[in-house]
């Protein structure tokens, strides 16, 4: 008799102790009509409600269920590469805790992949209803995406289902900032696209704030291209025309006995050469950042060791 093919689940949670329960109740449910072998892996990403009692009920409870608990908050990004790197399947899945990602789409992800596809990605029928400034940043996080990275994952989510030959391809990137959706579209493997409705509790108020979307948009852009460098270039080759131009004209002033508006020539020209300076260093600092970052060779999230009971170790 065929053995059932084996299915993990990779859940990244952070602060999700009213949803959790509810989430955990609906996937099982949904996993039991399908023939495979469940395995799911909440990954707590330093919850500092109470999820992490409520994820060890939910372990001593269901057999299926193992509790990865990162020593403090990390970042989605870092909670499913430790799934990720823990999954056992022979295909993972990743999905949000937070209700987000409907469980009643995995039969037709398990479908389409074991038709043979390595990648099935579930695609957001249209862009959540949130606040106005996170709708208007999330269109221009998308375009500015494609259109310097040449990747379009708009719409995209982390809602994905990978073969285990992609997840361990995904695995031995070593980068440390990473970016889920943005790495498995550049991979470039033929995918199954299917559409979904977000769950109504995605419409709560984001725990982002402006500067942390920034960052993240930021960090997610420049790993994916390295365009901005190459814009100083453009914007020096801008100024130097400008100066040249400003030059002429000034020098044309003055061979007609004409006073030149040295005054105002002088402070525009600083302004130019100060702003252009001023941004050609903080796109070269953002990049040297990251490479200090990826020099260090920090893991990117650390497992919190089990307790252990030394009672009656020796000295």
């Amino acid at each position: 008799m065929k053995s059932k093919q084996k299915l993990s689940i990779v859940i990244p949670v952070f602060n999700e102790q009213d949803l959790l329960e509810t989430m955990v109740t609906n996937l099982i449910g949904i996993l039991e009509e399908i023939e495979a072998e469940p395995d799911i892996l909440l990954v707590d990403d330093g919850s500092t409600d109470a999820t992490p009692e409520t994820i060890a009920r939910l372990c001593s409870d269901r057999n299926v269920i193992t509790a990865v608990t990162l020593s403090r908050n990390f970042g989605k990004e870092a909670a499913i590469h430790a799934g990720i790197a823990r999954a056992s399947g022979d295909c993972v899945l990743v999905m949000d805790a937070d209700l987000q990602h409907p469980p009643s789409l995995i039969p037709e992800m398990m479908a389409a992949w074991q038709k043979g596809a390595l990648v099935v990605e579930a695609v957001k029928l249209e862009p959540v209803r949130t606040g106005l400034v996170n709708r208007l940043g999330a269109v221009l996080f998308y375009r500015l995406y494609r259109r310097l990275s040449g990747l379009e994952i708009t719409n995209h989510s982390d809602f994905k289902l990978l073969d285990r030959s992609v997840a361990d391809l995904y695995l031995q990137m070593k980068e440390k900032h990473r970016f889920f959706r943005g790495l498995v579209h550049w991979m470039g493997l033929d995918a199954v696209q299917l559409t979904f409705a977000a769950g109504p509790s995605y419409a709560r108020s984001s725990r982002w704030s402006i500067f942390g979307l920034i960052k993240y948009a930021l960090n997610n852009i420049s790993s994916f291209t390295t365009l901005p460098l190459q814009v100083i270039t453009f914007m020096g080759v801008g100024v130097v025309l400008l100066g040249a131009v400003l030059g002429v004209w000034t020098l044309g002033d003055k061979l007609l006995g004409q006073s030149a508006e040295g005054f105002t020539t002088i402070n525009l020209l600083l302004i130019i050469l100060g702003g252009a300076i001023m941004t050609s260093l903080g796109i070269l600092g953002h990049y040297i950042g990251k490479i200090y970052e990826e020099v260090k060779d920090r893991p990117d999230y650390i497992v919190k060791p089990a307790m252990k009971d030394r009672e009656g170790d020796g000295p």
